[in-house]
Parts: C-alpha cells; sequence; structure tokens
C-alpha cells in the first residue's frame, strides 16, 4: 500500500473547518479513482498546518490517480485560500487500529 501527502498552509483562523469542508468534499471524487483505499485529514489550527493523506492499494494506482489529483488539489487550495506546502508519496509499512 502506498500513501501521498498533501501538506497545506495558511494563515487563516479557520483552518480546521476549511479542511474538513475540503475533505467532505474530496471524499465522494476520490472514491471513484480504482486501487483507492482511504483517506485521514489532520489539521493544526495552532500552526496553520493540515495534511491530507490519501491512501492507495499501489504504485500504478497512485500513478494513476496523479494527474486528476494534482488538478483537483491545485483548484481547492485556490479556492480554500491555502498553500501548497509539499505533496509526498510513501510506502505504507504499518497500520494499526484501523478496520
Amino acid at each position: 500500500m502506498l500513501a501521498n501527502m498533501t501538506s497545506v498552509k495558511t494563515d487563516r483562523t479557520d483552518l480546521d473547518e476549511g479542511a474538513q469542508m475540503a475533505a467532505d468534499a474530496l471524499v465522494p471524487w476520490v472514491r471513484q479513482f480504482d486501487g483507492y483505499r482511504g483517506m485521514i485529514v489532520l489539521s493544526n489550527g495552532e500552526n496553520g498546518m493540515a495534511r491530507f493523506v490519501t491512501f492507495w492499494e499501489d504504485r500504478d494506482a497512485l500513478e494513476r490517480s496523479e494527474r486528476g489529483r494534482m488538478q483537483v488539489r491545485e483548484q481547492m487550495a485556490k479556492t480554500a485560500g491555502v498553500e501548497i506546502d509539499d505533496v509526498q508519496a510513501y510506502t505504507v509499512l504499518l497500520v494499526d487500529g484501523f478496520e
């Protein structure tokens, strides 16, 4: 399994609310991709950072979804008034406590 993590930053004071709204909008869309396995959204209003982590069955699924994810990521960042800080792919080595 692979994970793709997008980190965003902002000076906005309503980061948690904005991240929740973005997540709610993303879930139905990202579920349409073959190989999608889930998402976690983390937000820290104190430092103005949020992280969107999507999970993918394998590298092929991650790569097939890359163009669509990039377009949506950039549009949502522009609409939400946040800056994309970083986008990285990771190999998932351990998952504990989720079913």
